[in-house]
């Protein structure tokens, strides 16, 4: 188990030799800064900001928070992927700055998931309202992570839901408001991230999964899955759906013209997920609307695929965490 540490990027916490984080927020005005505050307006409460050496993108999350003002603002912050855009730009990084905020009193609710973009917030959804938090007493929150899936609960009991892509990164928590408030026993469970392969289920891709993608995929510690390995009485699309929203990682065949694969590459990119496209070199060229994002052509030989495995792996490479 990683030890835990915590360091102030902003703002004044205590920790204790338990491991309790507390905040004493003090008013600032706009003095401080070099500017002299304006007439009749208030001093403004500290925002806090501090982060840790904990790793996280998939999995579990739990802490507890007690507030001595029910109005106080704790947030879990998590790094997370720039929201996708319509452009495709598979080459470049997206380097603009991108969190998921997930805590108590967020946007005017006293539970709630919010996207901020380094600039401005953007709400995924809040739950509580009309409802006052407790005060002075420690609360018990959890945040399961599933892919892009995020469950908040509070006491055990589920509050919200979202879809967020995150990225492998260091959590941290936004503290504010003009009362103390603490942290402690932060839990950190990291699951195994998710590769889910698209393709057509015939023998010509069963052996590049079998001997290709599969082995290559669970060497970098993916839990590796296709369409067919479901065994549940529901809607195949909706497990489907269900399994691409939960994956770090698409891998997709596209040799063929197959209707359902394009369909689910599509839904992934809508969604933001990394893709990865494989393609036959016999194919001649791949549809317009596909053909700017990543592909990894190969031959359909011995020889062949076993280049396609070392491109594979500096793919994957690149989307480890530096």
């Amino acid at each position: 188990m990683t030890e835990q540490t915590w360091i102030s990027i902003f703002g004044e916490v205590n920790i204790s030799s338990d491991g309790v984080i507390t905040c004493e927020p003090r008013p600032v005005t706009a003095v401080e800064d070099g500017v002299p505050p304006a007439d009749g307006v208030p001093p403004h409460p500290v925002y806090t900001l501090i982060r840790s050496n904990l790793q996280f993108d998939e999995g579990k999350i739990e802490w507890e928070v007690k507030l001595a003002d029910p109005n106080t603002s704790v947030q879990l912050w998590l790094p997370a992927e720039p929201v996708a855009s319509s452009t495709p730009a598979p080459s470049k990084k997206d380097s603009s700055s991108s969190e998921l905020a997930v805590g108590l009193n967020l946007l005017g609710a006293p539970y709630g998931f919010a996207n901020w973009n380094g600039t401005s917030w953007e709400g995924l959804g809040r739950a509580g309202q009309r409802s006052r938090l407790p005060s002075n007493e420690w609360i018990s929150l959890k945040l399961n992570v599933r892919g892009s899936n995020a469950d908040f609960f509070i006491e055990g009991v589920k509050v919200l839901s979202t879809v967020r892509t995150l990225k492998r990164g260091q959590i941290g928590f936004l503290l504010r408001g003009d009362s103390s408030c603490s942290v402690r026993n932060v839990v950190v469970t990291q699951n195994s991230p998710k590769c889910f392969c698209i393709m057509q289920f015939t023998d010509e891709f069963d052996v590049l999964y079998r001997d290709v993608i599969y082995p290559v995929c669970a060497s970098y510690g993916y839990d590796v899955v296709r369409g067919d390995d479901f065994y549940t009485s529901g809607q195949i699309m909706e497990d489907i759906t269900q399994s691409i929203q939960e994956a770090a990682l698409i891998i997709a065949d596209v040799t063929p013209d197959n209707a359902n694969v394009f369909y689910e590459v599509g839904y992934a990119h809508a969604i933001g997920k990394h893709t990865i496209l494989l393609s036959d070199k016999k194919r001649e060229r791949l549809p317009f609307d596909i053909s700017g994002f990543r592909t990894l052509f190969y031959d359909n030989t011995i020889g062949g695929k076993a280049i396609v495995e070392t491109r594979l792996k500096q793919h994957l490479d690149a989307l480890r965490p530096k």
